[in-house]
């Protein structure tokens, strides 16, 4: 998928089968016969003024449906993106790969947030094993 990002840039998005097959279902159910606005025909999400949605409307419906699910816990999108490359660092160990996937242009602000220094530390502990006698 094609979106565009903060600046204007442009990126190839990719997710997996699940994703495409409830996008697949969106589009086929609730945009039928939606005719968007002028410039905004592009936009896979649409408020009720048939426009695309703007970040507090995205900020709007994460706090709405997190309050819902977890009361107790202010979520964010922000805080959806970082959970993502916790749970991606902690699946691949691949902080190279988590900066890529979140587009950080420096790999020291990627490793300073996921790759603690106690993480590197629990690991080294455990990686030389001593010979038995």
């Amino acid at each position: 998928m094609r979106v565009v990002l903060k600046g204007g840039n442009e990126e190839i998005l990719l997710f997996g089968h699940e994703v495409e097959i409830a996008l697949r279902n969106y589009i086929a159910g609730a945009r039928v016969g939606v005719k968007a606005l002028t410039g905004h025909e592009d936009a896979l999400f649409y408020s009720l003024q048939i426009r695309h949605l703007g970040v507090a409307a995205i900020e709007d419906l994460v706090k709405k449906y997190a309050i819902e699910f977890i009361p107790q816990k202010k979520i964010t999108p922000h805080k959806l993106r970082s959970s993502y490359g916790t749970a991606l660092y902690q699946e691949t160990g691949d902080i190279y790969l988590v900066a890529d996937v979140l587009r950080h242009k420096d790999i020291n602000t990627t490793r300073k947030h996921y790759a603690s220094m106690n993480d590197r530390r629990r690991k080294a502990a455990s990686a030389v094993n001593l010979r038995e006698s």
